[in-house]
């Protein structure tokens, strides 16, 4: 493209000077550079090209960071950070030490609220809001809502407020159609009457003779809107549509065509000076200006980099393994029922769903909701199984508390993404639901080793009558899966390696994905330095099988817990709570897990070697170990 502007502009400043034709030739130069960027090196690509020319306004229009944007999820940022000075760091987001993949207070003061979460920006937007007005500062405050994040339950408790604010305060709703699957519920087939019906129609022929009479040539386009918007500020808002919203306290502007640059530019500097809250409707398409993912924007919701080598041959990953297994299970009980928050793709229910349509329930992104839900499918007969990912069963702690626990109504909890997640960062990892399942009274909690056992314990769980909690990690399942079956019966563990004589060096108990490095490293040093090592699957964390646990730790001169979460309230100050009439000193107890800091993105491997939880570093620090003990003899 001749006369290229996103590497020779200095941003977000100079938008204010373009022409139409410049922006317009930005926005592809945009799209063509977020191509590259995530089929070099990964991430979230269809959401991106779906908001180049709201993001492109927005920063046309008005001041960041004196003006405050905040997104909801934040996924859809990278636009956003091309424009605020993170353009040449491009291509390391998502990588170890390089951008986040999401908004981050950190990273940069345009990035006002960070976000990982779906259908939190409205809520932290009035905040911002509120605290300007306390501070008697007259800034704008924006925020970017997508229309699947209308089905979390925290957009409502935000909406519910909005009534009580004053001063600017604009809510763009980015309504394309989508969340990371297509939104379901109540509002999402709202939102669509409001895109199909005769008020739509008659809307856009109302905008489109206002934006056809700012001039797309001369003047810098800003200067032109915002001309032709003050003299046709008292017709904007004429048309009927947008009752709910306005009912919450918003004015309603829309819908408008998120694509059409003048329109979203004439729209945002309307809302500019609109002396309360404003709603803008934006109507956008996921994956815009590349075929293949406008449509498929599922599948390039989030891409990896293109592969230069030969394929290598995988293994499944524990997704899979769920799913599979749980429609095998469904099969054979018409009972199983499957709950999911808005992840159908990310937890493996595509088939299930087309199997299994009236067994199948997607609530949208209402994790609270979620946990309820199936507490009364629960209450009604059903066997329940929600499949959420751990960083976001979170959302509905009080929910298992109250709800499930607390009235011992029988589900299984599916916890993908439990430990570290790799590129998504701090905002996804699952380090915490140790620690906030293991308190709670009537719950199961497990961690399978490999696949097969994972297979093993949801068979098992679904036929438990109890509260089952089954976390498992994201990502491949181990090349020894399956090499050690034994039955599944309740509460017991699984010694993988049987120590050498009676007295034990180490007794090492892993949890979940450490179970087979641990294996390893226990033989290596059976075999390697002549110790005698034991180690144990602890597949059932609570409730603990002591009649196993007892005797070796007796017997043990030093105790080694290895878990993928959270050391304070996790596995290890479980077990020595659970122990303590033993009266082992606490110097023979190691404690191999997450520290107490939000672990950054980056590859597993790397993450787990800067905080120490590396095989390779469990396995020296345990010879150091051995030695110290041998030179005391």
């Amino acid at each position: 493209m001749s006369n290229p502007l996103l590497d020779t502009l200095h941003f977000p400043d100079d938008l204010k000077t373009l022409s139409h034709q410049e922006l317009l030739q930005l926005a592809q130069e945009i799209r063509d550079r977020l191509i590259d960027i995530t089929s070099t090196v990964g991430g979230h690509l269809a959401s991106n090209l779906g908001v180049v020319e709201l993001t492109l306004a927005m920063h046309t229009e008005f001041n960041s960071p004196t003006d405050k944007f905040l997104w909801d999820t934040s996924h859809q940022t990278y636009v956003h950070k091309m424009l605020t000075g993170r353009l040449s760091q491009m291509y390391t987001i998502k990588q170890y030490n390089g951008l986040s993949g999401f908004a981050k207070i950190a990273e940069s003061p345009h990035d006002c609220f960070g976000a990982g979460h779906a259908s939190t920006s409205l809520s932290a937007a009035i905040g911002v809001a509120q605290a300007r007005n306390a501070a008697n500062e007259t800034h704008n405050v924006v925020c970017v809502l997508g229309d699947g994040g209308l089905s979390g339950g925290m957009a409502y408790e935000a909406l519910n407020n909005v009534k009580y604010l004053k001063g600017n305060f604009i809510c763009i709703l980015n309504d394309n159609d989508m969340s990371i699957s297509p939104p379901v519920g109540a509002m999402a087939s709202y939102i669509t009457s409001i895109r199909t019906t005769k008020f739509y129609d008659d809307a856009k022929v109302k905008f489109q003779r206002i934006f056809n009479r700012i001039p797309k040539i001369g003047h810098p386009l800003k200067r032109r809107i915002e001309k032709t918007v003050e003299r046709l500020r008292s017709t904007l808002l004429d048309t009927p549509t947008g009752v709910l919203f306005e009912e919450f306290g918003f004015k309603y502007l829309g819908p408008i065509n998120g694509h059409d640059l003048t329109a979203v530019m004439a729209a945002l500097r309307y809302a500019k000076h609109y002396p309360g809250p404003i709603m803008l409707h934006m109507i956008t398409t996921k994956g815009k200006g590349m075929p293949v993912a406008e449509t498929d924007p599922v599948k390039y919701h989030g891409v990896s980099a293109k592969s230069t080598g030969a394929p290598v041959k995988k293994r499944p990953t524990y997704t899979q393994c769920f799913g599979t297994e749980i429609i095998r299970i469904a099969n054979a009980n018409p009972k199983v029922h499957v709950i999911t928050p808005a992840m159908r793709e990310g937890s493996g229910l595509v088939e299930f769903e087309q199997q299994f349509p009236g067994r199948y329930y997607d609530v949208g992104i209402a994790e609270e909701h979620a946990v309820t839900f199936a507490a009364g499918l629960s209450k009604g007969g059903v066997t329940p199984v929600l499949a959420i990912y751990s960083t976001f069963l979170q959302r509905g702690f009080d929910q298992v508390v109250h709800d499930v626990c607390l009235q011992k109504l029988p589900m299984v909890f599916a916890i993908d993404r439990a430990g570290l997640v790799g590129a998504d960062g701090p905002t996804h990892h699952g380090v915490f639901d140790y620690s906030y399942l293991l308190m709670v009274p009537n719950m199961v909690v497990c961690a399978p080793k490999d696949g097969t056992e994972l297979k093993q314990l949801l068979t098992w769980a679904t036929t438990s009558q109890k509260i089952v909690s089954i976390r498992y990690p994201r990502g491949e399942v181990p090349a020894e899966d399956g090499q050690q079956v034994t039955d599944i019966e309740f509460q017991d563990c699984q010694i993988m390696v049987e120590p050498n004589q009676h007295h034990i060096d180490t007794l090492i108990i892993a949890t979940g994905t450490f179970v087979w490095p641990c294996a390893r490293i226990g033989q290596e040093l059976n075999d390697e330095h002549n110790a005698s090592v034991c180690v144990v699957n602890l597949r059932f964390i609570k409730p603990l099988d002591t009649a196993t646990l007892e005797p070796l730790i007796q017997r043990a001169s030093t105790i080694a817990v290895v878990e993928d979460g959270s050391q304070i309230g996790g596995v290890y100050h479980y077990l020595l709570n659970q122990f303590r009439h033993l009266d082992t000193p606490l110097s023979q107890w190691l404690s191999f897990s997450i520290p107490d800091t939000f672990v950054d993105h980056g590859p597993v491997d790397t993450l787990y070697k800067d905080i120490h939880l590396h095989p390779s570093q469990i396995k020296a620090s345990l010879i150091s170990k051995l030695k110290q003990s041998a030179a005391r003899l």
